[in-house]
């Protein structure tokens, strides 16, 4: 079998360029998640969910909502609604209606779920500043300038929805 030789930036502007080579590394993101997460039998999205709840449950104090925890992390609504249905079946969290919004959702971690979070997050950091070291010195800067991309992709898509909205 032929090593096959990186691509010059003429075949990745053919095959999708930037777009093409992030989808790449997020594949590899992806597997080394799933490695890491595979122990605890959580999904990276799982996974997510749940240090997002722990956080703002301890952070923002109050009633969260799934559309709140969607919204923190950055997920669609939907997918968190079955997500955690699959987190309450396994009773890593607890869902309580909305005290006074009846379309609402209120989930909170149970102790299992904190338990759980407890045991894989140090096993996702030590697995995350592996993947981000191979990054070199700038690993910092990188997370900056995809942190940066996310907020204005965001914003974009949003007023995008606006505008097909008509608002």
């Amino acid at each position: 079998m032929a090593k096959h030789e990186e691509p010059s930036e003429d075949d990745l502007a053919d095959a999708g360029g930037a777009g093409f080579v992030l989808w790449q590394v997020s594949n590899l993101w992806q597997r080394n998640m799933r490695r890491a997460l595979s122990p605890f039998g959580l999904t990276h999205v799982q996974f997510g969910l749940l240090a997002g709840l722990a956080a703002m449950e301890r952070d923002c104090g109050g009633v969260v909502t799934q559309v709140d925890l969607a919204a923190f992390c950055h997920v669609d609504p939907m997918m968190t609604s079955q997500v955690l249905r699959t987190l309450e079946a396994a009773g890593y969290v607890a869902r309580a209606p909305h005290p006074t919004d009846t379309r609402a959702k209120c989930p909170t971690l149970t102790a299992s779920g904190a338990a759980i979070l407890a045991r894989a997050a140090p096993e996702v950091a030590l697995s995350e500043r592996a993947f981000f070291a191979m990054a070199g010195k700038k690993s910092e800067r990188l997370v900056r300038s995809l942190r940066k991309l996310r907020r204005r992709a965001e914003a974009a898509m949003n007023r995008q929805v606006q505008e097909e909205n008509g608002k």
